[in-house]
């Protein structure tokens, strides 16, 4: 993430930033990692009117396994200025959480095996990383990270080790 076009999206993150600003980073981000050409499809939600009710995540990653397209990582964006809003956080986790359950129960068959999801919540220069268990409601920290908030800049080794793990973890 050493890359000119990431480190400007980054500095555009101010404390006035709009979740779009959050997306922008995550969308030059994400193709990094998430290949087309390893089967890899990343939906971004358009952003709704001011006072419509988001119905989806701000991006999906899908990954194409056996012929099908499932959904495997949900990223939930919210702005920079609510970093410091356990509020916030916990509004954005119980969003991916049920945006998560939702996508299970329509993407799975009676008879096909259920697997982990993964979930990125980032509110603004932060993300923290979980996971989804077959059966569970509830999501887990992210082994390892332990609910931290990884900041972009600081962590970066991190989070470019937890994304390569994510790819490593879904195409299989």
């Amino acid at each position: 993430m050493h890359l000119n076009i990431i480190q400007y999206y980054y500095s555009q993150l101010k404390q006035n930033s709009l979740e779009a600003d959050v997306d922008n980073m995550w969308l030059n981000i994400l193709p990094l990692y998430f290949e087309a050409r390893k089967n890899y499809g990343i939906e971004q939600q358009s952003r709704p009117w001011p006072g419509v009710v988001k119905i989806r995540p701000d991006f999906t990653l899908r990954y194409i396994k056996n012929g099908a397209p499932k959904k495997v990582v949900l990223i939930e964006d919210k702005r920079v200025s609510d970093e410091s809003s356990s509020a916030v956080w916990a509004e954005a986790v119980q969003q991916v959480t049920d945006y998560m359950t939702v996508a299970r129960a329509s993407q799975y068959k009676k008879d096909s095996p259920i697997e982990i999801m993964y979930a990125i919540v980032t509110v603004g220069h932060y993300s923290r990383f979980y996971e989804l268990h077959p059966g569970e409601q509830t999501l887990r920290d992210y082994p390892g990270v332990n609910g931290k908030a990884l900041e972009f800049k600081e962590h970066e080794e991190s989070i470019d080790a937890l994304l390569i793990e994510l790819v490593q973890k879904t195409s299989s």
